[in-house]
């Protein structure tokens, strides 16, 4: 249901845009970095690049990817010195390099100087794309060197506003349209994935068949709600001391395959909001002042300034704290995952 050169990928961030645009005109460098959270904008920045610079039938002998741990300066260096064979360009793919990672350099196999010496040199008919599904260290000298000497591409989730703009003009593309309301809800509980967005969109198109308006019968029979959607009744058991609905709730995210840290990221991130909203609601703001401050979706201010009434301000920083003992001690092995998640909950719940 559309690709980067569709109506609704002109409505995502212009820093997004910008390398889609380059490519299309055939403006490419020789070096890139792309990093940040969003994952299918970035995979189909380099999708988008591999068709503009190799045929798909020399794929094979010009593209080359190398694990980012493993790899050394010189491993790197010699990729980008291979000469294309029957193209006038090849691509090298650097994944997960330690050596940009946040809190990973020790693990990295690259002299740094070497490398960094070597970007300015990189032959014309090399394009070496840095990719990084980790969170980068901006301060990291090779982070600087590749921002000054190529290009360094954040692809950021989008703002919920964002989302609805996009799902609006997808659909409008496709002869499709959420009714108002069925807009919000989805928004509400679609998570800020794109590629879980463009896969919901995908299966409502195809399940309304001929019907243009898509309904909120249709999401709740289609759309599986994101794990934040379940998070926030998760915390609003917890507000309510139902300990038994709450671990009904997360033993249904754990048997949806989610991650137990994630999990726990996801709960205390709730609490945090929780917390901001009830403080600024104390100084005065309005919801949409929050929503606006805060960067978040007004769903979730409302859900936030709704679960505050559960909690005083100590209540909340003790929960915090809790979530990062827990954290800390999953992390060090000294507490069982499952075990250490469920009692928190219930501790939680009491107090």
């Amino acid at each position: 249901m559309g690709g980067p050169n569709d109506e609704g990928w002109n409505r995502l961030k212009a820093g997004y845009m910008e390398i889609f645009e380059d490519i299309k005109k055939g403006k490419i460098d020789r070096l890139y970095l792309f990093y940040g959270e969003e994952g299918y904008v970035k995979e189909q920045a380099l999708l988008q690049l591999s068709q503009a610079l190799i045929a798909p039938e020399l794929k094979a002998l010009n593209y080359q990817v190398l694990e980012g741990e493993a790899v050394s300066s010189d491993d790197i260096i010699n990729a980008c010195e291979t000469l294309p064979f029957m193209s006038d360009r090849r691509l090298v793919v650097v994944k997960d390099l330690p050596a940009l990672l946040q809190g990973q350099g020790r693990r990295s196999n690259i002299d740094e100087d070497k490398l960094k010496s070597y970007l300015a040199n990189i032959p014309p008919s090399t394009c070496l794309v840095f990719h990084c599904t980790g969170e980068v260290n901006k301060r990291k000298g090779l982070f600087t060197a590749i921002g000054k000497i190529g290009k360094a591409v954040e692809f950021e989730l989008l703002k919920p506003n964002e989302i609805v703009t996009w799902v609006r003009s997808t659909l409008k593309r496709h002869g499709k349209q959420m009714e108002p309301s069925a807009l919000k809800y989805y928004v509400s509980i679609a998570g800020n994935k794109l590629e879980d967005i463009y896969n919901d969109l995908q299966k409502l198109a195809v399940y309304i068949g001929d019907r243009d308006v898509i309904t909120r019968a249709d999401i709740d029979k289609v759309v599986t709600p994101a794990a934040e959607y379940t998070v926030f009744q998760l915390v609003e058991a917890i507000g309510m001391r139902k300990a038994d609905q709450a671990l009904v709730l997360l033993h249904q995210l754990l048997g949806e395959g989610q991650n137990i840290l994630a999990l726990l990221a996801l709960i205390a991130r709730q609490v945090r909001i929780v917390f901001q909203c009830k403080g600024l609601a104390e100084k005065g703001f309005s919801a949409g002042e929050i929503a606006e401050k805060l960067g978040i979706h007004p769903y979730a201010v409302k859900k936030g300034l709704q679960q505050g009434r559960y909690f005083s301000a100590e209540q909340l920083k003790a929960a915090l704290t809790e979530c990062l003992k827990v954290d800390y001690g999953i992390k060090s092995g000294r507490i069982q995952q499952r075990l250490g998640i469920e009692m928190l909950i219930i501790d939680m719940c009491k107090k």
